[in-house]
């Protein structure tokens, strides 16, 4: 079974920090993001942009600025800004069911 996703974002590079989850947080409060909107993997940062807030940012052509004056890091830290399309989730209808005979 497919579940759409049908968010769409930007993620950059980020160097010289390593982001924490409080981290995360607070840029998606500053955005108007739920935290599940905002991600850190392999230095990349995704954000998708789920608020009128955060468009509105992207629409400035801000995203960057905006996350650097966040983080309180020089915006030459973050790099390859790149539009990102959530991936849809699969799931295995087998492990759905495995679950449910466990529950016997």
């Amino acid at each position: 079974m497919i579940i759409p996703d049908n968010r769409t974002g930007f993620s950059m590079k980020v160097e010289g920090i390593h982001l924490t989850r409080p981290d995360l947080h607070e840029i998606a409060a500053d955005l108007k993001i739920q935290p599940k909107d905002i991600l850190f993997t392999n230095k990349i940062l995704t954000i998708y942009t789920t608020s009128e807030a955060c468009q509105e940012i992207v629409d400035d052509n801000a995203l960057m600025s905006f996350v650097s004056m966040a983080l309180d890091i020089p915006v030459e830290d973050l790099s390859e800004l790149t539009a990102v399309k959530a991936k849809p989730k699969v799931l295995d209808m087998s492990d759905l069911l495995e679950d449910d005979e466990d529950d016997d």
